[in-house]
């Protein structure tokens, strides 16, 4: 698959083309993980914020992005409520535990893990 990726942190100004595309390997989705397609990709400040290490990504390099829609492409084991094919849209959340209330009811954002 083809994605643009963060290799290094510098300052925009230090680096005016701080994304690089590069060919990586097509993940297999784990328990509980769905496969997306991106169609589309929102950047904002956050990402801004990860080039120039203000907020630095766990690791490098980091595929960033964090406003994704797409199409689901394979389905881990357990997944029940989506089906390759289906359109989604991913929000950013940091974490969450996946079995409190807010959890099981769609408002992860609210997970006070």
């Amino acid at each position: 698959m083809r994605a643009m990726v963060i290799s290094k942190i510098q300052s925009l100004e230090q680096n005016s083309d701080p994304l690089e595309l590069v060919e990586l390997p097509v993940p297999e989705p784990g328990p509980r993980e769905v496969l997306v397609q991106v169609s589309a990709c929102g950047v904002c400040h956050t990402e801004l914020d990860e080039i120039e290490g203000r907020t630095p990504p766990p690791s490098l390099p980091v595929v960033p992005g964090h406003q994704v829609v797409g199409r689901v492409k394979a389905c881990g084991q357990g997944v029940r409520n989506l089906r390759p094919g289906d359109r989604v849209g991913v929000g950013w959340v940091h974490g969450s535990c996946g079995r409190c209330t807010h959890c099981r009811s769609g408002n992860e954002n609210l997970c006070g893990e």
